[in-house]
């Protein structure tokens, strides 16, 4: 390695070693010219993470947060380097938004493709929280009073509704990990969340970060201490509803029907953003207006709203068998593609009294409401010859 004329300049020939994943981070290094790879070692082999260019800025982690190096750099071919001590970078924050919003940038890229090119999942993302909620802070704090004083509840704090959103543009995270991990700072006093707004619909929590020289070292031991307990696992794993049959001896289909009926709670359901609304768009216009019934035969035929796969003729004769009451009682049950196939095999008169009678009952009893489904199924199974 060999000294510029610039003092703060140092330069590095074609695959020399800048620094290693481990070492100790003491400054940070702005690209002056040249390339630089950053990499990490996976399994005893290197996996390029990224190439980094001219005017970029790499390894400021490592001096903010006062943690060993998370990758290592390599130059890439020949390049100049100026290093950036910790209290250039701290006065740099200090004085310019601008470079805390540059810092940021390079933050959520070094997370997106670390994450990509470890090739493992994350068992919990605690930390990705901890530490965007340390840059964020700061730019929160170090914001000019004039940009300040257009946030709303700025001198509550940061937001926590504009934080979940940054956190979930770069992580793969539902809010529900992105609250665990904020309500287990604030439990040991590491932050300090408050409420302010009328109302629950209106009131928003703001976080508040009482020691930032400490915050990120602390939350680092919180994250060992969890860990020995397993105390991050419950809320930050997940598995699909094949796993979850697996794991119950149930079939996937039987845990559909129950998501469909609503048996299980919808707190458990999750979506990754990007991924759902991406394939949202490329459904047809009503995809999401109506339902499409997958075709039954009648053996298998199980409650009211099934009917929609039964003949006219055999819907009529059972109707007719069935009297007022019990199809009101269906009636109030069904679907509307099922009250549709009702109604259109009465004759208007009869469909406009039975119509009438169901809304003037109110709700139906369940235990009443099976016993009649149960017994028109079965009604229509012995119409068409089919053992119950």
């Amino acid at each position: 390695m060999a000294d510029s004329s610039t003092q703060n300049i140092k330069s590095y020939f074609k695959g020399q070693t800048i620094y290693k994943e481990g070492q100790k981070g003491t400054v940070a290094y702005m690209i002056k010219k040249g390339t630089v790879n950053i990499y990490r070692t996976v399994d005893g082999r290197k996996t390029v993470i990224d190439r980094l260019g001219k005017g970029e800025i790499f390894g400021e982690m490592g001096p903010l947060s006062g943690q060993e190096r998370s990758s290592s750099a390599e130059a890439a071919e020949y390049c100049d380097l100026l290093l950036l001590t910790e209290h250039v970078i701290q006065t740099m924050l200090g004085r310019c938004p601008k470079t805390i919003q540059h810092i940021t940038q390079i933050l959520i890229k070094r997370i997106r493709k670390s994450a990509n090119a470890t090739l493992k999942a994350h068992k919990n993302s605690f930390l990705s929280i901890c530490r965007i909620l340390e840059m964020a802070y700061k730019c929160h704090t170090s914001m000019r009073p004039a940009e300040a004083k257009k946030i709303p509840g700025h001198n509550h704090g940061l937001a926590a509704s504009e934080f979940s959103k940054q956190v979930k543009n770069i992580l793969l995270v539902s809010q529900l990990e992105i609250d665990n991990a904020l309500d287990q700072l604030a439990a040991l006093k590491i932050i300090e969340i408050t409420k302010h707004g009328s109302g629950k619909a209106f009131s928003e929590r703001y976080i508040a970060i009482k020691d930032m020289d400490s915050f990120f070292q602390v939350a680092v031991n919180l994250h060992k201490e969890l860990s020995k307990t397993s105390a991050l696992e419950p809320e930050l794993e997940y598995i699909d509803i094949h796993a979850l049959a697996e794991e119950v001896e149930a079939d996937p289909t039987i845990l559909y029907k129950k998501i469909g009926n609503m048996e299980i709670p919808e707190t458990l359901f999750f979506f990754h953003r990007n991924s759902v609304l991406n394939w949202a768009q490329g459904q047809e216009e009503n995809f999401f207006k109506r339902v499409k019934r997958k075709k039954k035969a009648i053996k298998d035929l199980e409650d009211v709203n099934d009917i929609v796969f039964v003949d006219n003729g055999t819907c009529k004769e059972v109707f007719a068998k069935l009297g007022y009451y019990k199809l009101g009682v269906l009636l109030s049950m069904a679907d509307d593609d099922a009250r549709q196939k009702i109604l259109g095999n009465l004759a208007k008169k009869i469909a406009s009294i039975v119509e009438g009678e169901a809304e003037a009952r109110g709700p139906v009893d369940p235990v009443e409401a099976e016993d009649v489904s149960d017994e028109l199924i079965e009604m229509i199974k012995a119409a068409k010859g089919v053992n119950a």
